[in-house]
């Protein structure tokens, strides 16, 4: 075999051309030798008829790790395991029939010499001397960013794994939490309706402010954790735009006179009285937004002005809301400015020492209003007040249509409830039924199968069922008890879920097992009354 027998193939009608014009074929031949040989691939030719190599570059020879005069003239038989040569001959076979170009995205390669690659392949088949076919093969060596997508693909899983670790955590840490504050915000209810001297009532109250706001700040660490895990999803329900701006305000605006502040409230005309969108998730960004303007002046005024014109969307007419909250209170820096709506990022030191605050409310309004396809802007100069603009998109909505007649109840509602409790903690029964005391006779159960007991050994009209118990939990019980009365053809009790377990996904795993309500711990005595009564009308409503 001759020295150069790796490089280009010569036809019969080149090599006449070379016969005639011989510095003209040198140099085309040594122009293209080169540019084989420069290919930052590997470039292989195989003979058609048998596989045998007809030209391997200088990358191919690098990549393989055998000489190229080994290479030429043996096939690949010669060099990798029986299955990966089968392999490559039931390939190479395919791309000489088709005449047409195939590509390989990952082809794994176990070479002679060089361990194992993964290679982008492409073949297709040209022709030969006379009727002679040969297969160009180029293949570019991709194992390094293989194995960063293998990594990438590994460090993703553990970042997944991580996130889901968060997630069971602050769940569990959040009915390990609302579990004890429901017995105090709960006991200090029902004592705050008792007797109290006036100092008495004081610490009360403290109690009480104190409970809130903890679980206020607990809520906000829920709502950021799913709002990172993008579990939080906006609910689309008409609500009337206007009354829920102006509640928001009514709810400061006391305040604000307490501290000698002015206080207005103006919408521009015409404003839209109804439209569709998160009203809960709406109304956390604009209390958020007036109880900062509240909290941080101390003297001159507040106001709120809201517009709203409709836009055209990806979607039909949109209702773009701005939201001005204008303070005359401490203000602050472009460098706090800057990171305002970072996590748990508050303004000057000095002066959340004095007002308090977690840090999140603002964050967590930003990224509300941003699913709401908006935004929050603020501007502020230090000791001249600040102003805060909400932007949102809302889908309108028609006028409410008129209610329409109450049905009579088929029978008159007993004087006196009858409640099944399934709940293990001892402090939570105890509140539960002094929340009860005068209205409602409670049976308590420690777990989900003494409840089933209880209920089919007595007639109920409400079942409080808690999720996490001991021997049955509380959705396997709600299970059984639906499943019950479809079995005897019993009328639908109506059950909530009194819970700790406040997660959405936790949500909707009570309603799924088939309660009719959640109610998430900690508990008020006016939300206990309102579910039982929900509770109540819903079931109505089922028979």
């Amino acid at each position: 075999m001759a020295k150069d027998d790796h490089h280009l193939p010569r036809d019969p009608a080149a090599a006449t051309d070379a016969a005639s014009h011989p510095a003209k074929a040198l140099h085309s031949w040594a122009f293209l030798d080169a540019v084989v040989e420069s290919v930052p691939a590997m470039l292989v030719v195989k003979n058609g008829r048998d596989g045998r190599f007809v030209l391997v570059n200088r990358t191919g020879e690098e990549l393989l790790g055998v000489p190229r005069e080994d290479l030429i003239g043996r096939n690949d038989a010669d060099f990798f395991p029986p299955e990966q040569a089968a392999f490559f001959a039931e390939m190479d076979a395919k791309v000489l029939a088709s005449d047409r170009l195939w590509v390989i995205d990952e082809e794994p390669l176990k070479t002679p010499h060089n361990g194992d690659r993964w290679l982008q392949t492409k073949k297709i088949a040209i022709p030969g001397e006379g009727d002679e076919k040969l297969l160009l093969i180029i293949s570019e060596d991709i194992t390094e960013r293989k194995k960063s997508a293998i990594a990438l693909e590994a460090a993703l899983e553990r970042a997944r794994a991580a996130s889901v670790a968060k997630s069971e955590f602050l769940a569990n840490m959040s009915h390990e939490i609302r579990t004890p504050l429901n017995g105090v915000l709960g006991m200090a209810q029902v004592l705050a309706q008792t007797e109290l001297t006036p100092r008495q009532r004081e610490m009360m109250d403290v109690i009480l402010s104190s409970g809130r706001t903890l679980n206020a700040l607990l809520s906000g660490i829920l709502d950021l954790a799913k709002i990172e895990a993008g579990e939080i999803e906006l609910e689309a329900a008409p609500f009337d735009l206007r009354a829920a701006v102006t509640a928001c305000a009514a709810t400061f605006e006391g305040l604000a006179h307490q501290k000698g502040l002015s206080f207005s409230l103006k919408f521009d005309e015409p404003f839209p009285q109804r439209v569709t969108g998160d009203a809960l998730k709406f109304g956390q960004i604009v209390n958020n937004l007036i109880s900062n303007a509240v909290k941080f002046t101390c003297e001159g005024s507040v106001s709120v002005h809201a517009s709203a014109r409709t836009v055209e969307g990806a979607d039909g007419d949109e209702v773009l809301l701005t939201l001005t909250v204008e303070d005359t209170g401490e203000g602050f820096t472009p460098e706090v400015q800057a990171s305002l709506f970072e996590r748990f990022v508050q303004g000057d030191g000095s002066i959340t020492r004095r007002f308090g605050g977690s840090g999140l409310g603002l964050s967590i309004a930003q990224r509300f209003a941003k699913l709401m396809g908006g935004d929050i802007a603020c501007v502020s100069t230090p000791g001249e007040g600040a102003r805060f603009t909400l932007t949102a998109r809302l889908a309108p909505a028609a006028p409410e249509a008129p209610a329409p007649a109450r049905r009579a109840p088929k029978a008159a509602a007993p004087e006196r409830l009858r409640v099944l409790l399934a709940e293990d903690h001892p402090t939570n029964q105890r509140v539960v039924e002094l929340m009860l005391d005068g209205v409602a006779d409670v049976v308590v159960t420690e777990d989900g199968e003494a409840a089933l007991r209880a209920y089919q050994a007595q007639d109920f009209d409400l079942v409080l069922m808690d999720t996490q118990m001991p021997v049955m939990d509380g959705l396997t019980a709600i299970q059984e008890i639906r499943q019950r009365e479809r079995a005897a053809g019993r009328l639908r009790i109506p059950i909530i879920s009194l819970t700790a377990n406040a997660m959405p996904h936790q949500v909707e795993a009570c309603l799924s097992a088939g309660a009719d309500l959640h109610l998430a711990k900690p508990v008020t005595v006016s939300a206990l009354f309102d579910a039982i009564a929900q509770a109540c009308e819903l079931a109505t409503e089922r028979v």
